[in-house]
């Protein structure tokens, strides 16, 4: 009976060890924007609402200054007033990497945007010819945050937007619980042994 007991406590201590770790990246949002509509001026997206002017849903063929990149979002829609495109979403307190891609207007001038996750924010400024290019910020937000894309000016040439991702990550130590039934595998084990000598 000790026996049976002992290694089903090893083994349950070695699952936990072997379990995910809490270090790893969670998606919490992810979009491409290839399952949106197209169109200029598009305010029905899925993921985001847009604020104070008006963004562009292009690609595919549609106003697509980069062909082969599926939908993507001009940050400064055809009104003259750039929009501010919002998460609907609003995310908890922790530590998260936001990563998109970012290119130039295209269309002949340096374009600049604002990326705000919670009460921190980051200026991107791109020259009009920059291809699609991947981004990166990690931050740790003490309050719950929504994240936002604002493109500065309005003369319907705005920043390009796609592939926006945000990861939740975790710290990278072992959880108390996995090693508690790691140190009590390891004291049935020792325990076993002890009795068998």
């Amino acid at each position: 009976m000790l026996r049976r007991s002992t290694l089903s406590l090893a083994a349950l201590a070695l699952a936990a060890l072997l379990a995910p770790s809490a270090s790893e990246a969670v998606p919490v949002l992810t979009d491409n924007f290839d399952s949106e509509g197209l169109a200029l001026n598009y305010n029905a997206f899925a993921n985001w609402t847009v604020t104070d002017g008006t963004v562009d849903l292009i690609g595919d063929g549609f106003f697509d200054f980069l062909p082969g990149n599926g939908r993507y979002v001009d940050l400064d829609g055809s009104t003259g007033d750039a929009g501010v495109l919002n998460s609907n979403a609003t995310f908890g307190a922790g530590n998260y990497v936001l990563s998109f891609w970012l290119a130039g207007s295209q269309r002949g001038s340096t374009e600049t945007a604002r990326v705000s996750y919670g009460a921190a924010f980051q200026d991107f400024t791109l020259a009009s010819g920059d291809p699609f290019t991947p981004q990166a910020i990690a931050f740790t937000a003490a309050a719950p945050f929504q994240i936002s894309f604002a493109n500065f000016g309005g003369d319907n040439i705005g920043l390009l937007l796609d592939n926006v991702s945000l990861e939740a990550v975790g710290a990278a130590v072992p959880e108390p619980g996995t090693l508690l039934l790691l140190g009590s595998g390891i004291s049935a084990l020792a325990l076993r042994r002890r009795r068998a000598s």
